[in-house]
C-alpha cells in the first residue's frame, strides 16, 4: 500500500502519512480503529500491546528469578524481580516474588539496620498487594508473609488480625479437593495431603522448643533427643524400605540435632554415631537425589520425589559441615571418627 492510498482511505494528506512513517508525528487517537481495520489487525497490536507476549515475558522473568530464589540466592532473585517491575510496574505477581525474595534475604542479613529496612520494604509491598490486587492466591501469599514479618517489628496485633482472615485448616483447598473428587483423582490428592502433613508434623515437633513466657524451655536436652528419635521413627514407619526421597535431609537434620544434644550431655560416643548417620543421609541425598525418581514404600509408591527448594546455595553436605563447627563439638574435634566424617562431607563438593 502506498502513502497516497492510505492517505485517501483516511482522508488525510500524504505528508501526514509520511510524518507517521518517519516518527515525526503520530496519528490522532480517532484514527486507531480505522488503521486497525485497514491493516486487519487489533488496536492492541497496532499500539504495541500484545497480552499473550506480555504474559509470556512475565512468566520468563518469574522462572528466571525462581531459579535463584529456590537455590538460596535471594539477593539475585530480588534483583531480577526489581528489573521486571521496571518493565511492568503494576504486576502483582512480580511484586509477590520480590516480596518473598526480600523476606528470605532478610533472614541471612546480619546488619540489623539493613534487616529492618528490608522488613519494612516487605511490609510495604505486602500492604500494596492487599490494597490493590484481586488475585486470591497472591493476596493469601502476601498475608502469610506479612504474618511472619509484622511480629519481627513489634506489630504482632496486625499479624493476628490478618491471620484471622484466613480460612481454617479444614477449609484449605487441599482438604476441600479431597472431598470433591472421587476415584483415582481423590486417591492422588489424599496421598499428597498425607505426604505434606508428614513435613508439617515433623516441623511442629522439632521447632516447638522456643522459650516460654517465664524464659524456660518446654523440653530438656534429653527430651529433645527423645523427640528427634520420634522423628526418625516416624520416617522409618512411613518410608519402611529406606527410600526417603524428599525426606532424606529431614532425617539428616534429626540426627544432627541429636548429635548436638548428646554433645551437650558429654555423651560423645553417641554424638559421633549420630553424626555418622547424618553424614550418610546428607552425602546420599547430594549424590543421588533426582526429582524424577519414585517412592517405593507402601503409602507413596509411584509418586515422584519432586523438586527441592534449598534455603541456601550450599549442598546438604556443606550445610552439615557448618553445623559441625558448633563449639559443642570442640572436645571431639580431633577425634579420628569426627575428622573422617568431615573429610567424607568435603569430598561431595
Amino acid at each position: 500500500m502506498t502513502q497516497e492510498q492510505l492517505a485517501e482511505y483516511l482522508n488525510v494528506s500524504t505528508q501526514a502519512v509520511s510524518k507517521w512513517e518517519t516518527n515525526l508525528s503520530l496519528p490522532d487517537i480517532t484514527m486507531i480503529p480505522k488503521l486497525a481495520n485497514i491493516f486487519d489487525t487489533s488496536a492492541d497490536i497496532l499500539l504495541g500491546i500484545d497480552i499473550v507476549s506480555k504474559e509470556r515475558r512475565i512468566q520468563d522473568i518469574v522462572d528466571h528469578a525462581e531459579k535463584y530464589l529456590y537455590t538460596g540466592y535471594y539477593a539475585k532473585a530480588a534483583e531480577i524481580f526489581r528489573e521486571g517491575l521496571k518493565e511492568y510496574p503494576n504486576n502483582y505477581r512480580l511484586m509477590s516474588g520480590l516480596m518473598n525474595s526480600i523476606w528470605k534475604e532478610s533472614y541471612v542479613q546480619e546488619a540489623k539496620d539493613k534487616r529492618n529496612e528490608m522488613l519494612n520494604e516487605v511490609i510495604s509491598i505486602g500492604e500494596k498487594i492487599l490494597a490493590e490486587s484481586t488475585d486470591d492466591e497472591l493476596r493469601h501469599d502476601a498475608i502469610q508473609t506479612l504474618c511472619y514479618t509484622y511480629p519481627l517489628i513489634g506489630e504482632t496485633d496486625k499479624a493476628v488480625e490478618l491471620a484471622k482472615k484466613m480460612p481454617r485448616t479444614c477449609l484449605s483447598y487441599q482438604n476441600l479437593l479431597a472431598h470433591i473428587y472421587r476415584g483415582s483423582k481423590r486417591f492422588e490428592i489424599v496421598r499428597k495431603n498425607l505426604f505434606d502433613d508428614i513435613g508439617s508434623i515433623i516441623l511442629n515437633m522439632t521447632c516447638n522448643n522456643a522459650p516460654l513466657d517465664d524464659g524456660s524451655r518446654p523440653y530438656t536436652t534429653e527430651e529433645c533427643i527423645a523427640i528427634n528419635k520420634k522423628v526418625t521413627a516416624l520416617l522409618d514407619i512411613m518410608f519402611e524400605d529406606g527410600n526417603y526421597g524428599f525426606y532424606r535431609q529431614t532425617a539428616a537434620s534429626a540426627y544432627i540435632d541429636m548429635a548436638i544434644c548428646y554433645a551437650k550431655l558429654k555423651d560423645y560416643d553417641s554424638a559421633i554415631e549420630n553424626l555418622k548417620l547424618a553424614a550418610e543421609h546428607s552425602i546420599q541425598d547430594d549424590a543421588e537425589y533426582d526429582p524424577e525418581k519414585e517412592y517405593t514404600c507402601l503409602l507413596f509408591r509411584g509418586m515422584k520425589f519432586g523438586s527441592v527448594i534449598h534455603n541456601v546455595p550450599e549442598n546438604n553436605s556443606m550445610i552439615m559441615l557448618e553445623e559441625m563447627k558448633d563449639p559443642v563439638f570442640d572436645p571431639i574435634r580431633e577425634n579420628k571418627d569426627f575428622i573422617e566424617i568431615e573429610e567424607k562431607l568435603k569430598n561431595t563438593r
